[in-house]
């Protein structure tokens, strides 16, 4: 730590969710990612652009997806961004659109890597809390004066959502910075995305990691009015997308087929993981994404947690208040789904 500076040595560490060595022997639902493989279409297009022309650098405007993306949400390539990965995307927002003495708040319980990055970039900010049903008060967001609030939606690790009209009714309201985080928005489609174009205060950001299987990929795409677009550019590294990434990007949202075949099949596991588990006395949180926030009332979670993991099972528990109390469990193959659940009544 000799040379870590002010910010660094105060920051809270955000610790995503565990990659063993030996990962090919645990069912691994801890991490959100999709349970079924990326189209072949995009597979081919990966290949595709595996030959000589990695010499040469990626197309720093990342011009063609935004075009594809753009034309597919009614919008223009100027209101698009494409991102390494969402978490770029909310780096550049904190480093760019905020004063350093400005004022941010995020929900809690929610993405924590939201309050490390807002750490490292010396932004003050506070923890919201959700209601005692995990839904989302966005009235408490106008209790102060913040210049940035960012809101997951669905959120993680919930799985609760905010209505569009409530967005657009805090909106009307807001003079600060929203940010509309919709990592997990296709699998219900409850989606923001058409504010964007009616007020310019606004950033919705998406993921590719989820819904389109490329988490290892790292692609991020926000929606906002092209001011706030050409400031991201700016400040962003010069070549912030890989060549291969964009070459997955572009025919991932051009297979659509593929796309909503993947989406059907991880909503029906997840309501078949919901059944389950209400069956064996878990209470189960309404989720709109592809994962359950779950608790037992005669077992504690961190203790389900490692139990599940002494029988090569991954979930996600978080420490903490409120949201130490549950597990957060992804959205698994048929297989990997009924495997956990007989452990699970093994355990219980």
């Amino acid at each position: 730590m000799k040379y870590w500076n002010s910010r660094l040595r105060n920051t809270e560490e955000y610790l995503p969710g565990e990659q063993p060595g030996n990962i090919d022997e645990f069912i691994k639902l801890n991490t959100n990612e999709n349970p079924f493989p990326p189209s072949k279409a995009v597979l081919e297009a990966l290949r595709g652009a595996c030959d000589e022309s990695l010499r040469r650098y990626p197309d720093p405007l990342s011009r063609e997806v935004r075009e594809i993306f753009a034309s597919q949400n009614d919008l223009s390539p100027e209101n698009v961004f494409i991102g390494n990965g969402s978490d770029e995307i909310f780096t550049l927002i904190l480093r760019g659109l905020v004063e350093q003495d400005g004022l941010a708040a995020f929900p809690y319980p929610s993405y924590a890597l939201y309050y490390t990055l807002a750490q490292v970039n010396g932004i003050a900010y506070d923890r919201v809390p959700l209601r005692a049903d995990f839904t989302y008060d966005m009235g408490a967001f106008l209790n102060k004066k913040y210049n940035l609030v960012i809101v997951a939606n669905p959120n993680n690790p919930t799985g609760t959502w905010c209505e569009i009209g409530d967005i657009e009714s805090f909106l009307k309201k807001f003079k600060g910075l929203l940010v509309v985080d919709e990592a997990y928005v296709d699998f219900y489609n409850n989606t923001a995305i058409g504010l964007v174009k009616k007020y310019d205060n606004i950033i919705v950001t998406r993921s590719f990691s989820k819904s389109y299987s490329l988490a290892g990929l790292r692609i991020g795409v926000a929606a906002a009015h092209p001011d706030i677009i050409r400031g991201l550019m700016i400040i962003k590294d010069s070549y912030n997308v890989n060549r291969l990434s964009l070459a997955g990007a572009r025919a991932a949202l051009l297979d659509q087929k593929s796309f909503r075949s993947s989406l059907q099949m991880v909503v029906s596991n997840k309501e078949y993981l919901e059944e389950r588990l209400a069956g064996m006395g878990f209470t189960v949180v309404p989720s709109q994404a592809n994962f359950v926030f779950v608790r037992h009332p005669q077992v504690q979670s961190e203790e389900l947690y490692r139990k599940l993991k002494e029988n090569k099972i991954l979930v996600r528990y978080y420490k903490g208040p409120v949201q130490g109390d549950y597990v957060r469990i992804s959205v698994g193959t048929m297989m990997e789904i009924k495997a956990l659940c007989k452990t699970l009544e093994s355990v219980l």
